[in-house]
């Protein structure tokens, strides 16, 4: 959800008082994509600079160049973005420039040009409500993967980062971005990274970059050894490719760290808690041992592929698993099974526990066994004394009795 309630976000359209502050989208978005503070920095200051009024009023809110190797990131923090501002990580205009590779695909975003076919309708890629939003839930426009797209299409984006609109070719209708976040992503430079990664700086890397050395002395020059050297080459890759009024149009690009053991690890915990929460939805209940953890990071992290190799390894060793798990409780009547999943060897075990709605129903069977006990105490109690208190009650009746008679005789 929204980190702001939907109370809240209600109250603030009909006040028209925006809701949540910086800090609170800078934890949203540091609690989800780790390891990536400079560019969790860099939509904050983006954030920051909308809110407080100071945006030039001509251009998108912000324009954020994203630039790193697989799996570190760059979609995941748009998806994020629109998450923390409109409530739905999905709530976003995404175009995936691979698929604009040729140049006639430029007519796509703003409709075919004059004489040809549907060229009155004015038909386009982008989704007018998602882009333009309101002025209290901006939207958010993610173009993926720009260096796969011809260089028309690039072109064609120069007027929206810098006039905010794009003119469809009808000539007739407007798309504003001036009310949105323009977020690209590019791979631009990440086989230099890699094969810097595999040198004398990634060796570094992976050894004072684990989790027990991340904040040494050694960790802390190691990793800024690391970012600037990466700075650096994906800074040339991207002025090279890119043409020099398509990069002065730019706000600010932000390179992506490759990510270290420590962050892996964390990347870990969180997709293994997205599986719980999964499993809750279905109702079970899971908990996964540590050395699970330790299992998917041993099998899923590699610096080359980053985040992707960990969501493999725990699709295998885990979500696998428990699915199979899950389907053999169902089969045998179990609606709410309690799995427990642990590592042995280099697999994971997933083993089935009772349901907690079953334990008071067992209670009374469970503790001490009370009423067998109370059964086995009278023929124990037989020959050990416990017949002449029973007597003497006896005897203390009779008494009684003739009592009785004796006084209805006088």
């Amino acid at each position: 959800m929204p980190f702001v309630t939907d109370r809240l976000a209600d109250q603030s359209r009909c006040a028209q008082v925006p809701s949540g502050g910086d800090e609170e989208l800078a934890e949203f978005l540091s609690a989800r994509i780790r390891g990536q503070q400079e560019a969790v920095r860099a939509i904050v200051r983006a954030t920051t600079v909308a809110r407080a009024g100071l945006a030039e009023p001509h251009r998108p809110l912000g324009s954020i160049l994203l630039v790193g190797p697989t799996g570190v990131g760059k979609s995941e923090l748009a998806r994020t973005l629109a998450h923390a501002l409109r409530g739905d990580p999905e709530d976003l205009c995404r175009i995936d420039m691979s698929q604009m590779s040729q140049e006639h695909y430029a007519a796509s975003f703003g409709g075919a040009p004059p004489g040809y076919s549907g060229s009155k309708e004015g038909h386009t890629l982008f989704d007018r409500s998602t882009v333009e939003g309101d002025p209290y839930t901006p939207g958010v426009v993610l173009f993926d993967e720009i260096e796969k797209a011809h260089r028309v299409v690039l072109r064609s984006l120069l007027h929206v980062l810098d006039h905010g609109e794009l003119v469809l070719a009808n000539g007739q209708e407007r798309i504003d971005f001036r009310n949105s976040y323009v977020i690209l992503t590019s791979n631009l430079g990440a086989r230099s990274l890699t094969r810097l990664m595999q040198g004398p700086v990634g060796r570094l890397q992976r050894r004072f970059g684990s989790a027990e050395s991340a904040g040494s002395r050694a960790g802390q020059l190691t990793a800024g050894i690391a970012r600037r050297a990466g700075e650096r080459l994906s800074r040339r890759a991207v002025q090279s490719f890119l043409d020099p009024e398509f990069f002065n149009r730019i706000d600010e690009m932000v390179v992506l760290e490759h990510l270290d053991g420590a962050t892996a690890e964390s990347i870990v915990e969180l997709q293994v808690q997205e599986i719980i929460r999964r499993a809750r939805r279905r109702r079970a209940s899971v908990t996964v041992d540590p050395s699970v953890h330790r299992l998917l990071l041993a099998e899923g992290f590699s610096p080359a592929y980053g985040a992707r190799s960990l969501s493999r390894a725990v699709r295998r060793h885990l979500s696998a698993p428990l699915a199979d798990a899950m389907r053999r409780a169902r089969q045998v009547g179990e609606t709410k099974p309690v799995l427990h999943v642990v590592c042995e060897g280099e697999e994971a075990v997933v083993y089935r526990r009772t349901a907690p709605e079953e334990e008071p129903d067992a209670a009374p069977d469970s503790p001490p066994e009370p009423v067998p006990e109370a059964e086995e105490k009278p023929d124990a109690d037989v020959g050990s004394g416990a017949a002449p208190e029973a007597d003497a009650g006896s005897d203390t009746t009779a008494e009684t009795r003739s009592e009785e008679d004796h006084d209805a005789r006088l």
